[in-house]
């Protein structure tokens, strides 16, 4: 057990680990007296810090703040912090090998290169730096450590059998501490301290973010959620729970955020105080890689400003609302920001309940829904490095969840996550098209089913299992919650709770459109930031010339006047046409999906079975997220686009054997059914969604009402089932 005096004792002794404080120390009190030769052994050699061996006896040698800052090369690939980072720092071409082969030893690096100019020595710039680089990111590894040493022990592994400990997930977390606190730090008035305990007390102070005691918030709260990891890890049987796993995971998160929150304060303050400008380049590095998670279109302008040159005072203004733009993705808001110094950078505003989304002003607060988008992308991101068994942590993303906080009570911390979505009661009860999935895929469940079996094939960097996982996420889990939503909301109007369906009806668009659009109208004029179906459709949109004269999807500016016009019949408890509307919106977000198969269905014509190109997955799962509605009312159509996009054990399988035309023929009178003509669906290389209309004549133009009374006949039976099911 070790003790610091800000109130916390480990379970277990990491007093030596603690100890790299005082090299830190050290190093600054040379290089401010001009012993540079010194504060580079310092860096190099190691000073106070033990070393053991596996017996527990204390080696010759002293771990160093430089192999600390080369620990992650290549080593890390649990640890999606790290992972952030490298994408962060890395250009939009490199490859991940390329991405660790050059910023791996980021940290090192950079301290190298301070301690080796002699301009930086009087400002103590490289042993600032040893705290705000390399410390920072070891001590959020040792975090994932103990997550992923815990898992271990889920499985069967039993730390007190290894003499080595190698997995020691109790261990880990003090180790955490050992490298946020460190030794030396006291308490006030003075908090005088040399790593991450006493860099927040600092940040606080300017910020104002402090208690009635004068600590800093984000220390008194990463305290206490310590304190939870130390309640989990004294239980009999710590880490056998699955509810210890998720807790954890919630855990480590949180702590991130508020050592992220410590660093933008910092980075701010050195943006702003002239005196500190050669501070901005160091926070930078710690806080800017790590946006790579969030809206990629600001992370790449943040990096041009902070990363790719020096940074310039009169960026400022512009720096400034990018970053806070930033914040709620990181996982803090404006208020546990604060104001800087008072007045001199105001606290800015958080969301309020009617944040617009790509143009859509909500009526309640369904923000926090929105942000599933951001699980999807980290998701996304951290695929594109090798992950470790069972792709352990997109795996946690994608069962857990990280962004979606639907209730941020200390201990009742609740997240939505994918797989929520993916198995949510809502679809169950309340989807239209429900029953139908379940009888075309032969099972409850089926996206989740097929992502979850995928996570555990361990497939390196295969591409398609990526793009699978993704697609399905995507095209699959999304599509099936909203209609659930939908289905929801128009039962609620029709009072079969007490429920507001303006709650659904709003979640509904902040699903649809997703977090990562802004709040522009059209959404992001990037579509590298999107992820939900809002940018599916203004990705096919370019592709089949049905955008709009602001260059957004055609589909899209019609589901806004969707959204409004329910919005407005909500208020009046129009339920009829409300009832219209949901159906007219259930069938218009199909359109993208359709959009999709048939652009794969071009792009693979003439790929063979075996190739390894990511479209054969994704038409395939953009195929099967729509083949259940066309198989309800074409079931020859459905054979047709199983015959070309659906893969097959068969080894006589050719993609897209008839030809995309036959694709695309194959939606013609399911459009029809349900409401919407092939004129919003376009055409892409000479493939025309409405070829058959020259030969039939125009059947319908969108206005028919046809739509409407299928989705109001499948809503009946909705209601039917759903009281049927509550009375059984």
């Amino acid at each position: 057990m070790s003790t610091f005096e800000v109130g916390i004792n480990t379970l277990t002794d990491v007093t030596a680990l603690s100890n790299i404080a005082l090299d830190v120390r050290d190093m600054a009190s040379d290089l401010k007296s001009g012993n540079l030769l010194v504060a580079q052994r310092i860096y190099t050699q190691g000073a106070n810090s033990a070393l053991y061996d596996v017996f527990g006896e204390e080696t010759l040698d002293k771990l160093t703040l430089k192999s600390m800052g080369q620990a992650g090369s290549g080593q890390w690939m649990d640890d999606p912090s790290f992972t952030f980072q490298m994408l962060g720092l890395s250009s939009v071409q490199d490859s991940a090998a390329e991405a660790i082969s050059k910023h791996s030893n980021y940290a090192d690096y950079y301290i190298s290169t301070l301690l080796n100019d002699q301009t930086t020595a009087d400002n103590a710039a490289a042993a600032q730096a040893t705290t705000i680089l390399t410390v920072h990111i070891n001590a959020i590894h040792k975090l994932w450590e103990g997550f992923i040493d815990c898992t271990m022990v889920q499985k069967g592994y039993n730390p007190e059998e290894d003499q080595t400990g190698k997995i020691d997930p109790k261990r880990k977390y003090d180790e955490f501490v050992a490298l946020y606190v460190g030794a030396g730090q006291v308490l006030g008035p003075s908090w005088e301290g040399y790593l991450l305990y006493a860099l927040a007390q600092a940040a606080s102070k300017k910020f104002d973010t402090v208690d009635e005691n004068g600590e800093s918030l984000v220390n008194k709260e990463i305290r206490g959620l310590y304190e939870w990891v130390q309640r989990i890890m004294s239980e009999e049987d710590y880490c056998k729970r699955d509810e210890s796993i998720s807790e954890l995971w919630t855990i480590n998160n949180r702590i991130i955020a508020k050592m992220n929150l410590s660093m933008m304060q910092m980075l701010i303050d050195s943006m702003h105080n002239e005196n500190h400008f050669y501070l901005v380049p160091i926070y930078a590095r710690a806080i800017i890689p790590q946006l790579s998670q969030c809206r990629t279109s600001i992370q790449r302008k943040l990096k041009s400003y902070l990363l790719d040159k020096e940074y310039e005072r009169d960026d400022f203004s512009r720096i400034l609302p990018l970053l806070q733009q930033s914040y709620d993705c990181l996982g803090f808001s404006c208020e546990q920001v604060g104001a800087y110094s008072s007045d001199k950078v105001a606290e800015c505003g958080d969301y309020t309940e009617n944040h617009p989304m790509a143009g859509f002003v909500p009526k309640v607060d369904v923000q926090t829904i929105s942000k599933v988008d951001l699980d999807m992308h980290a998701i996304r991101q951290l695929l594109k490095f090798p992950t470790g068994d069972d792709n352990i942590i997109p795996q946690m993303y994608y069962k857990h969840g990280r962004a979606a906080v639907i209730n941020e009570d200390k201990y009742a911390y609740d997240v939505q996550s994918l797989q929520e979505m993916a198995r949510s009661s809502i679809v169950e009860q309340w989807s239209p098209y429900y029953s139908d999935y379940v009888s075309y895929h032969g099972q409850e469940f089926y996206a989740d089913t097929v992502i979850m079996n995928e996570f555990k094939r361990n497939a390196g960097t295969d591409t398609q299992q990526d793009a699978l996982l993704l697609s399905w996420m995507q095209l699959g889990v999304v599509t099936e919650y909203l209609m659930g939503l939908l289905g929801s909301a128009d039962q609620m109007c029709e009072g079969s709770t007490d429920e507001d369906p303006t709650k659904w009806w709003d979640a509904f668009a902040a699903t649809y459109i997703g977090s990562l659009e802004g709040i522009d109208l059209g959404g992001s004029d990037q579509t590298i930031d999107g992820f939900m179906l809002w940018n599916v459709a203004n990705r096919r949109a370019v592709s089949f010339d049905t955008q709009n004269d602001d260059y957004y999807a055609d589909i899209n500016n019609e589901m806004l006047e969707l959204l409004f016009a329910g919005q407005a019949q909500l208020l009046r408890n129009d339920c009829n046409n409300f009832a219209k509307t949901v159906s007219r919106a259930l069938h218009l977000m199909v359109i993208p999906l359709i959009q999709s198969v048939i652009w794969y269905a071009i792009k693979n014509e003439g790929l063979i079975a075996s190739s390894n190109d990511d479209g054969l997955v994704i038409g395939e799962v953009a195929a099967k997220s729509v083949l259940p509605i066309v198989n309800k009312f074409d079931p020859n159509a459905a054979r047709i686009i199983e015959r070309n996009m659906v893969r097959s054990s068969d080894d006589n399988f050719v993609p897209v054997v008839d030809g995309p035309q036959a694709v695309a023929n194959a939606f013609y009178l399911v459009l029809d059914e349900i409401g919407w003509g092939c004129d919003y669906v376009g055409h892409a290389d000479g493939v025309e969604a409405c070829q058959l209309e020259s030969a039939t004549g125009p059947r319908n133009n969108g206005s028919s009402k046809q739509g409407a009374v299928t989705i109001l006949a499948l809503l009946a039976n909705t209601i039917f089932w759903g009281y049927s099911a509550w009375l059984s």
